[in-house]
């Protein structure tokens, strides 16, 4: 049962993770693959990785809203009528955050067109029956390592992550997916680039009952979002592994 359910709480702080096929075999994704059902969504994570931005980004709408002349937006007095932010706006203001805090703005300003991502996958991995995007190694969920891919849309917003924010949203999400307070350790958050566009490599911890789980994350931020996620039980150290399939992650153009 502890094993099962180590397994799912692997998922938690996962955006994404690869596709693959076997040994020396590069991995190639669409960019209409989703997440499965049972872990948390692409798309609820990047929402809340600028959680602590929103307020800034709420103040920063009603600025432009108020400075708007079509009059579609009243204030009377302390009071502004509330106005639902649209992707145009977002990015835009995401864009003025970016610039303010001297952080990347080049996925607003030149992102590349991308046909998907590919890597070469460890071969001890293969395909998940159970979850799409999914691997796994041939003991699962004995061996509970595993590797989770995702692919989603634009989101400008996500070159505003920080230690900071993902942190407090890995945190979030295994008390909301499961009930359980479990502190998140980050050995390490990086900025770097992958084939010209801006990506992080996020490296973690969490200890789940007597097992601590490591994961090691990377989150490529192009016209779309790419996010791979390796994951392992300090039962099993694939972490070389995993650092050698990480070296061969390529956009497709």
């Amino acid at each position: 049962m502890m094993k099962r359910k180590t397994s799912c709480l692997l998922f938690a702080i996962c955006a994404a993770v690869f596709m693959g096929c076997g040994e020396g075999e590069a991995v190639h994704t669409g960019a209409d693959i989703t997440a499965a059902s049972e872990t948390m969504s692409g798309e609820e994570e990047q929402e809340a990785v600028v959680a602590e931005n929103e307020e800034a980004m709420d103040e920063k709408a009603e600025e432009e809203q108020s400075r708007s002349q079509d009059g579609t937006i009243t204030v009377d007095g302390s009071f502004m009528a509330p106005v639902e932010m649209d992707e145009t706006l977002k990015n835009q203001l995401a864009e003025e955050m970016l610039q303010e805090n001297e952080m990347d703005t080049s996925v607003v300003e030149s992102a590349p067109v991308t046909k998907g991502c590919s890597f070469t996958l460890p071969e001890a991995f293969s395909e998940s029956e159970d979850i799409e995007g999914m691997y796994v190694t041939r003991r699962y969920p004995i061996d509970a390592s595993t590797i989770y891919y995702v692919a989603l849309g634009r989101d400008v917003a996500l070159q505003l992550m920080t230690e900071e924010t993902f942190k407090a949203q890995a945190e979030a999400n295994f008390l909301k997916e499961y009930g359980e307070k479990i502190e998140v350790h980050i050995d390490s958050f990086e900025q770097i680039r992958i084939d010209g566009c801006p990506a992080f490599r996020i490296l973690c911890h969490y200890q789940v009952g007597d097992t601590q789980i490591s994961q090691l994350e990377y989150a490529i931020n192009a016209d779309k979002s790419y996010v791979i996620t390796y994951s392992q039980t300090s039962d099993y150290d694939r972490m070389e592994e995993y650092e050698a399939s990480a070296e061969t992650i390529h956009l497709e153009f």
